[in-house]
């Protein structure tokens, strides 16, 4: 690779202010692609669009809407309920669900006035169907009993007898289920919303409880729920925004004796949304001041905050080039930034420490150039490859999200590596020009050469203990890693002070829960009307209620004619109740063509994705239909369920194929085993320290930090390539073992410390972010670099001198091949 470095070295000493320049308007072009990015937060993000799920979904969403918006009705005072029917409030009422409906961005609103609307005429139409019911049931057992006795040979006045009798027992049931409301409905007096005795009669049972049917809009006494349908199949952005556009209108509404809370998921998702948008230029920022203080604090150079403007044109050019070719944001892979600041300022520092130590040793600054592309170039282009090909890896997840992180930070890493190089390369070569024989900088305050070689000093020597050690500790790392628990819970990954959250954590104290498990049932052969479809799903949904006490209510076809006439659903009452209910109730549980129909269960907020997960397959497994009909679930709890489980489906599949994909590739580089699989040992003692460092100290997985081990792969490898490529630079030089590794950990010590704690700031930016979800990720992520930069220092320098001093396991290139 000697030719080609000194190639890449003469077109930069030939060159330098043009290559400069053309770096920065080539970024000024590329720039342009930024304001092209999107921000991509539909399912699709989450699920595969050909995922057999994801498919249901959007069949599911076509008919039956997306997630429910929840507007919470609280009467002040010592007003109950029946206040938010005075003759203003029903007007507002009116007015408000009228505007929404016009507006064409809901899928349905179901108001409180609309259903005591509803109910009001279901109970007018029950207390005249009731007297009717009761005198015909009065005389099918009369006439049974008057037949009965009659077959005995008894006389009609007997027979008459035992008719009178049997209507007593009708008369009884009918009064024991119906007699305290129709006594109430007689003293409610006038009919009308106005009369708030009848309202109080319409809504509330004999009890003083909210009759079971209208538990779901009037949970209790002194609250009301307007739920607002989303539309189905419709970006988190734009439902998002819709859900917004609630919340904000709602003060023009004016309701006298109550106050109005807006909450539901889609809100939450719209807080996760703007903020996390708002939170790439503030990640950025911090990004900048920890480098500039690590620079400054650790790097030894002139100009050492040279690489932080450098990588930062390499950011814009990586962006805008992203914009270009569609790699979406999303609220993963903008994290990236901060990684990919992190991981070029790395990059810079090696190439502007090296051409500064060339240039001091060999007072020129063409040779210093010349040699350091000859000498670090491979090294570096390798660790470069090393680092796309632990982000490509993730390519192997089901996550579309996590597969676009993978593509984003792979296009990145590579547009920063090569702008990076030539910006640092070409403005320290034209300085130096002019500054040959200048003294070398000043030392760090710190001393990290010190550090860097008093540590490969004491581990050099002694690498059985050492062996034995990381041997035990790698074994019973990825042992543990087993062991930690992944964090499954939504509410977890959003910050605990969120007003969004505290108002949905309201809305459930008093709805008792926010949350549906939906199922989409469709059927062949037969319509949703059927008695024997009707028969089968009132068992199931009865049946799946008593099996699962996280289910609170449900709502299908079945169960909602059955609230509705107090009976088991016959196909002539289901095509009547249908007839006569409001479209909004109606669409929430069957489609229009009568072959598609929705079960919606209301579950507890406090189940963990991972007990819904587990709920729902029960639930399916014991769904058992009839012929021709099928089960499957949707909604956006499914698709969370389902996305969780496929971020840490393939956690150590991706793990493995990327010290797989890095050991082959560095065996076709160096064509030598032990060179190949020296920097992997290393990186395999951190991911089982950082494994048992989690364990101890109870830190829980989330579902992004499950999948950062590829990151550390990458990252890792990259420190052990450049600590062993000097390693062997110096042996070519004619050093012994002990001395090559001293002198490679002496010159190189620094930037490798350096590089390690920038990439180090670029993960810890992270845990500064307002969302648990990205702290977690850039806490661990930055623990775990740390390790495997202490990795790095510890185990490869006895391992590589080892393997060369006793058992010459390596060959060790000549000084004409070095140069």
């Amino acid at each position: 690779m000697k030719r080609p470095a000194l190639a890449v070295a003469s077109l930069v000493r030939g060159h330098a202010a043009a290559m400069v320049a053309i770096a920065m308007c080539a970024a000024a072009v590329l720039a342009v692609g930024i304001p092209r990015l999107q921000f991509k937060t539909g399912q699709d993000s989450l699920l595969s669009s050909t995922d057999k799920l994801a498919v249901d979904n959007v069949r599911f969403q076509s008919h039956f809407g997306g997630d429910p918006l929840l507007v919470l009705f609280s009467m002040t005072g010592d007003k109950d309920v029946t206040a938010l029917f005075t003759p203003d409030n029903r007007a507002t009422m009116q007015r408000l669900q009228d505007d929404l409906d016009a507006s064409g961005d809901y899928q349905g609103v179901l108001s409180p006035l609309l259903i005591a609307q509803f109910a009001m005429e279901q109970v007018r139409q029950q207390m005249i169907a009731q007297p009717v019911k009761l005198a015909a049931d009065k005389e099918a057992a009369a006439t049974a009993a008057r037949a009965a006795s009659a077959a005995r040979g008894e006389t009609p006045a007997q027979q008459e007898a035992v008719a009178q009798a049997a209507t007593q027992p009708v008369d009884d049931a009918f009064n024991a289920a119906y007699g305290a409301d129709a006594k109430r409905f007689l003293d409610a007096g006038e009919q009308t919303l106005d009369n708030p005795k009848f309202v109080q009669f319409i809504l509330y049972g004999a009890d003083g409880k909210p009759r079971p049917a209208l538990a779901g809009i009037f949970p209790d006494s002194r609250h009301a729920l307007m739920v607002v349908r989303m539309k189905g199949n419709v970006t988190l952005d734009a439902a998002s925004t819709s859900a917004g556009a609630v919340k904000d209108r709602m003060p023009r509404y004016q309701f006298r004796d109550t106050t109005v809370l807006v909450a539901g998921p889609p809100l939450l998702i719209k807080e996760i949304n703007d903020k996390m948008k708002s939170a790439l230029a503030l990640m950025a920022v911090f990004a900048v001041i920890i480098m500039v203080l690590v620079l400054s604090l650790v790097f030894r150079a002139r100009w050492r905050l040279l690489s932080l403007p450098a990588v930062l044109v390499g950011c814009v050019s990586a962006f805008g080039l992203m914009g270009f070719i569609g790699i979406p944001l999303t609220m993963v892979t903008i994290s990236g930034l901060p990684i990919l600041l992190g991981l070029g300022v790395d990059f810079a520092i090696q190439v502007h420490s090296r051409i500064e130590e060339e240039t001091f040793a060999s007072e020129s600054s063409t040779i210093g150039l010349e040699r350091t592309f000859v000498r670090l170039g491979p090294a570096l282009l390798v660790a470069a490859a090393a680092a796309c090909i632990g982000f490509l890896v993730l390519q192997l997840s089901s996550v579309p999200l996590i597969r676009d992180f993978g593509s984003m930070l792979a296009v990145g890493a590579a547009i920063v590596f090569i702008v990076s190089i030539v910006l640092v390369s070409g403005v320290v070569y034209l300085r130096e020009r002019t500054r040959i024989g200048a003294a070398e900088a000043g030392r760090a305050r710190f001393e990290v050469e010190r550090l860097v070689g008093g540590i490969t000093a004491r581990t050099v020597g002694r690498i059985a203990p050492i062996a034995l050690v990381a041997a035990i500790v790698a074994t019973s790392g990825l042992f543990i890693n087993r062991e930690i628990p992944t964090q499954t819970d939504p509410e977890k990954f959003v910050p605990s002070d969120s007003t969004v959250l505290k108002d949905l954590h309201v809305m459930r104290d008093v709805a008792g829960t926010t949350n549906e498990l939906n199922l989409l049932v469709e059927t062949s052969g037969m319509k949703v009307t059927d008695q024997a479809f009707l028969d089968w799903m009132a068992a199931f949904e009865n049946r799946q209620r008593a099996q699962h006490e996280e289910l609170r209510t449900s709502n299908s076809v079945a169960s909602f004619t059955s609230s509705v006439t107090g009976a088991p659903p016959t196909t002539a009452d289901v095509r009547q109740v249908l007839s006569t209910s409001p479209k909004p109730l109606v669409d929430m549980v069957v489609a229009a063509d009568s072959t598609t129909a929705n079960i919606t269960f209301a579950i507890s907020d406090r189940a963990t994705l991972a007990e819904q997960r587990d709920i729902t397959a029960a639930i399916l497994r014991d769904a058992n239909p009839p012929p021709g009909v099928t089960v499957a679930p949707a909604g956006i709890s499914v698709i969370g369920i389902a996305a969780m489980d496929a971020l840490g489906a393939n956690r150590d599949l991706m793990s493995f194929v990327a010290l797989a994909a890095i050991f082959l590739t560095l065996l076709a580089v160096f064509r030598n085993p032990v060179k190949a699989l020296a920097p992997l040992f290393p990186v395999v003692l951190a991911l089982g320290a950082s494994a048992m460092l989690l364990y101890t100290v109870g830190i829980e997985y989330s579902p992004l930090t499950s999948i950062s081990g590829p990151l550390i792969i990458a990252m890792g490898t990259e420190f052990n390539v450049l600590l062993m490529s000097r390693y062997f630079e110096e042996r070519a030089a004619g050093l012994a073992p002990r001395q090559a590794m001293a002198t490679a950990s002496l010159r190189i010590g620094r930037a490798i410390m350096a590089s390690g704690l920038t990439v180090m700031g670029g993960f810890a930016v992270l845990g500064l972010s307002q969302f648990p979800l990205l702290e977690s990720f850039g806490k661990v992520t930055a623990l775990n670099i740390g390790v495997s930069l202490l990795s790095t220092l510890v185990l490869l320098p006895p391992l590589l001198v080892w393997a060369d001093e006793d058992h010459h396991f390596v060959n060790v290139p000549s000084e004409a091949a070095a140069e």
